[in-house]
């Protein structure tokens, strides 16, 4: 197991007073983060529950999709959600992640991060990031969600199999071949990256929460890759 452990303390510190992230727990291993999400929010955790493991043994993407990555280089989360979808709103959990994590990319790094529909993220077309929501119903019979995702933060080329060489990347890979690293044998942070993320994801479950579907579907444009 890597021995390099996200600094949860300072992240509680930063997300505090926040809705999202506002409770964290933190594992070393497990299954599925989303799994864990779905089993807290049937059991009344609150809004913004956030779910982190560095690593996953049965991570899972888009159609059942297996999500592997090695330990300790990731941001492998979920999150539980209790806003209440309207049928119009059901594909907007996955457009609310994504638009946060490339615009959380891009503004911590510069990188140019874009939506894949309809639910990664690439840089320079090799997918970086993935999102996963999962609809379900608490004890009380309120229906709530869990938006999972994954991130490739510090692996290396030698980390994917060679048939991902071509199509993913991470952002440590991502900024030594644009040249904006300044070391490429230091991690990027994860911490700093995560707390972007959860940033970005305040603000657009806001809008979410408040029927600003036309705002999301414009920020979605916005970061739609083309």
């Amino acid at each position: 197991m890597d021995e390099r452990i996200m600094d949860i303390n300072t992240l509680r510190a930063l997300r505090e007073k926040a809705i999202i992230g506002g409770e964290i727990e933190h594992y070393v291993q497990v299954a599925s983060t989303n799994d864990i999400a779905l089993a807290r929010g049937k059991g009344g955790a609150a809004e913004g529950t956030l779910i982190i493991a560095e690593h996953q043994t049965a991570g899972r993407g888009r159609y059942g999709r297996k999500w592997e990555a090695p330990p300790g280089k990731c941001i492998l989360a979920s999150l539980v959600l209790r806003h209440r979808l309207m049928r119009a709103q059901v594909a907007l959990p996955n457009l609310i992640g994504a638009i946060a994590i490339a615009r959380a990319i891009h503004a911590t790094y510069r990188l140019d991060a874009r939506i894949k529909v309809p639910n990664d993220v690439r840089i320079g077309k090799k997918k970086v990031a993935g999102v996963l929501t999962e609809l379900a119903y608490d004890t009380r019979h309120q229906p709530f969600f869990v938006l999972g995702f994954g991130v490739n933060v510090n692996l290396v080329l030698d980390d994917f199999p060679p048939e991902l060489h071509e199509t993913a990347t991470s952002v440590r890979l991502a900024l030594s071949e644009v040249g904006n690293a300044l070391n490429p044998d230091v991690d990027v942070c994860r911490v700093s990256l995560l707390q972007a993320i959860l940033q970005q994801l305040e603000d657009t479950y806001l809008q979410l929460k408040a029927g600003k579907t036309a705002l999301i579907m414009n920020q979605f444009e916005a970061w739609r890759e083309v």
